[in-house]
C-alpha cells in the first residue's frame, strides 16, 4: 500500500472506529465505567485490525487511545480537539510498518 492510501485508510478506520463503531450508550458511559472505555478502544481497534492486520502499532493505538479517552472523559484534562490531534498523530505510527 503506497503513502497516499495508507493515510487515507488511517483517516477512514479512525472515523469509523471513533464515531461509527461507538454508540451513543458507550459514548455516554466510557468516562464513568471504565469497562465501557475499554470496549470503545477496542472497537476503536477493530477497523485497524481488518486493514493493517495485527502489527505492533494495534497496541500502540489502543494503549494510547485508553489514555487518551480516559484523560478526556474520565478526567476532563484534554480537550476535545485535543484528543482528536493526538489520536490522529497516534496513527501515524502506521506510515512506518
Amino acid at each position: 500500500m503506497d503513502i497516499y492510501h495508507t493515510i487515507i485508510a488511517v483517516i477512514l478506520c479512525h472515523l469509523f472506529g471513533d464515531y461509527v463503531l461507538q454508540n451513543d450508550f458507550i459514548a455516554k458511559t466510557k468516562g464513568e465505567n471504565p469497562y465501557h472505555l475499554f470496549v470503545h478502544c477496542a472497537l476503536y481497534c477493530l477497523p485497524f485490525l481488518v486493514v493493517f492486520g495485527y502489527t505492533w502499532q494495534i497496541i500502540v493505538v489502543f494503549l494510547s487511545h485508553l489514555c487518551v479517552d480516559s484523560a478526556k472523559a474520565r478526567y476532563g484534562v484534554i480537550s476535545y480537539t485535543t484528543d482528536q490531534v493526538i489520536h490522529y498523530c497516534i496513527c501515524l505510527l502506521y506510515l512506518f510498518n
